[in-house]
């Protein structure tokens, strides 16, 4: 049975991590069990989110996992991302080699990866698992 979005929410921005299907369920996983507290993407031209926003945690096939809560957003440079963040987004061994050796792949796929390119990083704890 597909979880179904509690109504409180329903308008909140739907978030996958990782790039495959399984990448994105192993991740969801992650959160639910409280090892990934932490992402990061590109700047873009969408507004940033701030703290307190909530967002829906969804898997490789789209379903819905869990609340998640933005407790911390900054902007930092690809090549000053430190080991502590590295460890909370909870990926792989947790180490900053890992990191940035499958971020800077990840990017270099969408041919807009630079050493110094800003980051947000984002830090979020669990509000609800569904």
């Amino acid at each position: 049975m597909i979880p179904q979005i509690p109504l409180k929410y329903r308008d909140a921005e739907r978030w996958s991590f990782g790039d495959t299907e399984s990448s994105a369920d192993e991740l969801a996983k992650r959160v639910i069990d409280g090892t990934k507290t932490a992402t990061c993407s590109n700047l873009d031209d969408d507004p940033e989110p701030e703290a307190g926003e909530i967002f829906v945690v969804v898997d490789g096939r789209n379903n819905p996992v869990c609340a998640v809560q933005l407790t911390d957003v900054k902007q930092v440079p690809f090549d000053q991302v430190t080991e502590q963040h590295a460890w909370e987004e909870g990926e792989g061994d947790r180490t900053l080699a890992y990191w940035r050796t499958e971020h800077q792949r990840f990017f270099e796929e969408y041919e807009m990866f630079e050493p110094t390119m800003p980051l947000l990083l984002m830090k979020f704890k669990l509000v609800e698992k569904f």
